[in-house]
């Protein structure tokens, strides 16, 4: 950003000078214009690409065996095959190249055509990247971002990036504070760091070094504390930058800020539209869950919801101010199941205990996620790790009563839990995979990797068999709220193994099967248990090798970090030239 020269600078300078200061300035200031511009349309043909390259593959499922455009699939399945597998830093090697794009991108644009003979010059220019890197912070961090219709990306995929981009907006907030001061304490302009548009920079500069450090430490120590003091202080950083740079010419800078505050209030605007409308003449069922869940069963119907996805959910009872991401596990009725972590899901746990089968006022909005649509597969891989079976049970859900006994597709459902009591979470949706019609189409694997006693289960939920679906458990995320969700369960089945689990767990027979018997008002369930961790690479690879090469293979993951990275590997090194369509979801604890 420009500093302008002060009146009494001004007033004591000779007209020479003066006008030509004025003509430096002017021209400094053009420049800096264009390269934030230049900025930006670089980030856009970012965007651009990821939206070419999403639809270039959702395309190519039609054509991948016509001759014309096998090298472009070749090309395209060459690089997916590297482009998913994981690298230590970060979640995939995708994922660097990307970061390493953005810096890129951020270096060129930081010292092109800088005038090196005056050090404000890089000053100047420091303060406008941290602007343009500022704006993509906010355009990021929409839960309403175009990026969710025109890509893969949904707001919370997006963390990582906008996490980035945040800490390169504090570099350049730095840098430019820092090369400024010893330009004007060593030039003996010392008076111009009293003005007040530089108090509003100063203030706007701990602002951001604030939200950093609780972004850093506080988040993840105390998240509901975080979220506060990341709101108030992102509007402390807006009216800040505007008062730092408050006028539209010559200087464009409060352009942007005017941007970046109608980004910010048009996404809160539709969320706070969306939480009023579903609030009327709705009401959230709760009841208690053994080992520390709960099960939230929603009256209203909710628009577009999906199993697979999540949505905020705002219990006035339980928080007044606050509203919680939370994976959905079925749509009629719309249903959650929560794991107890801290803050509110241990109280909302807690009420639930208290007060079983009560009634609360609640509100949603959303939803949001971008989970591929199980039934465009040909097969269906679902893994699970302990309470990522919230994703993979509401998938199978869903999809089983999408389909008809004709229906050819199969579904492979692995999940690996060390409790028989999270098993009860899923009763009525295991029962429900057991009782259809299509159930010989699911390989149903749950691999128990802790011997413990059964419990009563909860009594079910009183429905039509049309209206069964999927229990959800979730837990907080990030961006800035995923970052506290649990990934989803699906109902559907699937084969799930722990990556985390004891020496002694190892050494149980991964072999060994019991039955165990559920008491339902519905059924009886006979479900098989296996005892051990499963090997989730030897069970990824055979399903997507088992299918035909003219099919489409869906392989999705939910659960902890060395169970998701094995899932992610596993499917990359599966991806050739001459086999089937394969498409890979992950969803992880933490965002």
């Amino acid at each position: 950003m420009e500093l302008t020269p002060s009146p009494m600078l001004s007033r004591s300078s000779p007209p020479v000078a003066a006008s030509s200061n004025a003509a430096w300035m002017a021209l400094r200031l053009q420049i800096n214009v264009e390269i934030l511009s230049y900025y930006a349309a670089s980030l856009a043909a970012l965007i651009a690409v990821f939206i070419v390259v999403h639809w270039s593959h959702r395309l190519a499922w039609g054509v991948s065996r016509s001759a014309p455009f096998y090298p472009i699939v070749a090309l395209t399945r060459t690089i997916r095959k590297v482009c998913l597998r994981t690298l230590p830093g970060f979640t995939s090697t995708g994922h660097a190249l990307l970061v390493t794009v953005f810096v890129a991108l951020n270096a060129l644009f930081s010292f092109y055509r800088v005038d090196y003979s005056k050090l404000s010059n890089p000053a100047a220019r420091f303060g406008w990247m941290a602007v343009g890197n500022l704006t993509f912070v906010v355009f990021l961090a929409l839960k309403n971002t175009p990026l969710a219709l025109l890509t893969a990306y949904s707001y919370e995929r997006l963390n990582s990036l906008h996490q980035i981009a945040g800490y390169t907006t504090l570099l350049y907030t730095i840098l430019h504070a820092s090369t400024y001061s010893y330009y004007f304490i060593h030039s003996g302009k010392i008076y111009i760091l009293r003005e007040e548009i530089v108090t509003a920079g100063i203030i706007l500069g701990f602002a951001m070094l604030s939200t950093v450090v609780a972004a850093t430490i506080i988040r993840r120590l105390k998240y509901e504390l975080f979220y506060v003091i990341h709101l108030v202080l992102f509007m402390v950083i807006v009216v800040t930058l505007g008062l730092h740079r408050p006028s539209f010419e010559p200087d464009k800078t409060l352009i942007v800020t005017v941007l970046i505050a109608s980004l910010w209030f048009s996404d809160r605007l539709i969320r706070a539209t969306r939480l009023a409308y579903n609030s009327v003449n709705n009401e959230a069922t709760i009841f208690p869950l053994p080992n520390g869940g709960t099960r939230i069963v929603l009256k209203k119907p909710f628009s577009r919801a999906r199993p697979g996805k999540h949505c905020y959910v705002w219990l006035p009872r339980i928080r007044k101010f606050e509203t919680h991401p939370f994976t959905i596990v079925a749509t009629e009725p719309l249903e959650l199941i929560i794991n107890t972590y801290s803050g509110f899901t241990r109280d909302l746990h807690d009420y639930a205990t208290k007060n079983p089968g009560a009634g609360l006022t609640v509100s949603v909005e959303g939803p949001y996620g971008t989970v591929p649509d199980p039934m465009e597969y040909d097969k269906v891989v679902l893994v699970a790790g302990g309470s990522g079976a919230t994703f993979t049970i509401g998938l199978v859900s869903d999809m089983i009563q999408r389909m008809n006994p004709d229906s050819t597709k199969k579904v492979e459902f692995i999940w690996t839990t060390r409790s028989k009591e999270n098993i009860a979470w899923f009763k009525q949706h295991l029962n429900h995979l057991l009782t259809h019609e299509c159930s010989p189409k699911i390989a149903l694997g749950v691999h128990l990797t802790r011997a413990g006693t059964t419990t009563t289960l909860p009594p079910p939920i009183q429905r039509s068999l049309s209206q069964v679906s999927t229990d959800i458990e979730s837990s907080p995320v990030s961006t800035p709220e995923k970052d506290l969700i649990s990934p989803a369960l699906s109902s559907q089945t699937s084969f799930v193994g722990l990556s985390s689990e004891s020496d002694t767990e190892k050494s149980v027979a991964s072999k060994r099967v019991e039955h165990i018997t559920v008491e339902s008002a519905a059924a009886e369930m006979d479900l098989p248990i296996t005892y051990g961790r499963p090997d989730i690479e030897a069970a990824v690879r055979d399903a997507i090798l088992s299918v035909a090469k003219d099919q489409r293979v869906l392989v999705a993951a939910c659960g902890p970090t060395g169970l998701v990275n094995t899932v992610r590997n596993t499917t990359a090194s599966c991806i050739r030239v001459d086999g089937p369509s394969v498409t890979l979801h992950c969803e992880q604890f933490g965002w």
